[in-house]
């Protein structure tokens, strides 16, 4: 039976780990299986005994069987992620291909229920990837972190620490990766953030800086440039039940700080904002922007219109002076957004259509100095019938068509917008821009 299954494991693991196949024309080759096939299998089955494979629960990598060349010789090795009965239950087996067999390099054991996340990353500057491995330790926030290295045949350890989440990233511009983590607080209610950086060949950590927020309370750690080549880690919590709160980190004059929080609350007040949207890099010029929500005005007598706000997008600076960009309009409930014209937001109200039999679609209006409404555009997601009995005319026209859903808008001359324009003002939601309550999704970017 373990053979069976192995077969199986091996087969989907190499498939779809990322990394180099191994001869996969030998290896899928049906009725015989190559030697080389065999000589893993039963490498690993020996390795094994009577343990089971334990894939890692959460991040990009949760192959049981993981390629990767952790030495930088451009050979991958072979890891096999295992649980077994006794101390120390967690194993990661390491094993190297030597002409055409497979031979054992290393056993890495640990505590633990389950394998949390694996990650690749280049740490400390000499050839081949360190492995980052996460340990779950019961149903504790906290994880055990631990960061192996590889020198020929040896694998040794050079980090172990608890944590409730981490990331890497290159914060510093020396082409290795560092490595930011979240650590709970026992003595109080805001977490630390922590900054490890290869130094001599060493991880070393940096001056801590404390989060607005517990560790329970975190949702997502983004990694990206908070200026033009300026790398930081915006990290987003619920700040309470409607609002989250971001904490934007980075290196400011070469030392660790939180650019966002204040010196006398220990928050990052500027940062509170309606539970919505995450941040994220809204007009892809490779700068994180942070959102801001912005209630609109209603329409007098009209409750459709109640209730609605834009979202102002801003950078910050390492100064943590802020610098708004644009804003948008998102329509969560179909799934778009649109990027709004700078003269359209000090009148803005947003209502829906009450056009005859018409499906009901979201209007953009300019609320007048009588508080009477001028339409600019109208925006309708039609299905089904509603979609065929369309018919574009001067005013309405196909705003883009999207597997069976049809987009149609419908622009007034007082938006001064084309449809061109338009269509390059409309974007799609991306999923990961939405509030989550799974944490390690994104922890390792």
């Amino acid at each position: 039976m373990k053979r069976k299954l192995f077969a199986g494991i091996i087969g989907v693991s190499l498939l779809f780990s990322g990394c180099n196949a191994l001869e996969s024309h030998n290896l899928y080759a049906l009725p015989q299986r190559s030697e080389e096939y065999r000589s893993l299998q039963n490498a690993v089955e020996s390795a094994m005994g009577s343990g089971s494979f334990s894939a890692p629960m959460s991040g990009a990598n949760r192959q049981t069987i993981q390629q990767a060349d952790l030495n930088g010789d451009g050979v991958d090795e072979i890891l096999v992620f295992c649980k077994r009965e006794g101390e120390h239950p967690l194993k990661v087996l390491i094993f190297r291909r030597l002409e055409g067999r497979f031979e054992q390099l290393s056993a890495l054991e640990g505590d633990g229920t389950a394998f949390d996340s694996v990650q690749y990353a280049q740490i400390d500057g000499r050839p081949g990837q360190e492995l980052l491995l996460t340990r779950r330790i019961g149903e504790q926030v906290q994880q055990f972190l631990t960061v192996y290295t590889m020198d020929g045949a040896d694998v040794k350890e050079i980090m172990s620490t608890s944590c409730s989440a981490y990331s890497v990233q290159d914060l510093d511009g020396d082409e290795r990766s560092d490595i930011f983590l979240l650590r709970a607080n026992a003595d109080g209610p805001r977490a630390f953030a922590e900054l490890y950086r290869c130094q001599s060949g060493e991880l070393r950590k940096d001056a801590e800086s404390s989060l607005s927020t517990d560790a329970d309370s975190v949702k997502r750690i983004l990694t990206g440039n908070i200026a033009v080549n300026v790398p930081a880690v915006f990290v987003a919590s619920a700040y309470d039940e409607q609002n989250l709160i971001t904490d934007v980190f980075a290196l400011k004059n070469n030392v660790f700080s939180n650019l966002t929080q204040n010196d006398e609350s220990g928050q990052s007040g500027q940062t509170v904002r309606s539970y919505y949207v995450y941040s994220t890099d809204i007009d892809n010029d490779n700068v994180i922007e942070l959102p801001n929500t912005i209630q609109l005005p209603n329409i007098p007598g009209d409750e459709q219109s109640m209730g609605q706000s834009r979202i102002l997008w801003y950078n910050l600076g390492l100064d943590g002076v802020s610098k708004d960009k644009n804003s948008t309009y998102h329509n969560f409930a179909e799934g778009w957004f649109l990027f709004l014209p700078e003269e359209w937001c000090p009148n803005l109200v947003v209502t829906k259509s009450k056009d005859g039999g018409a499906p009901e679609g979201t209007v953009f209006c300019r609320l007048e100095a009588d508080e009477s409404p001028t339409r600019l555009l109208t925006i309708r997601a039609l299905s089904g019938d509603a979609a065929k009995r369309f018919q574009p005319t001067e005013e309405s026209f196909l705003l883009v068509q999207r597997g069976e859903i049809s987009y149609t808008a419908s622009l007034s001359p007082e938006a001064g917008l084309n449809a061109e324009q338009l269509r390059a003002r409309f974007s799609f939601i991306a999923p990961d821009l939405f509030p989550e309550t799974e944490k390690n999704e994104e922890t390792q970017s």
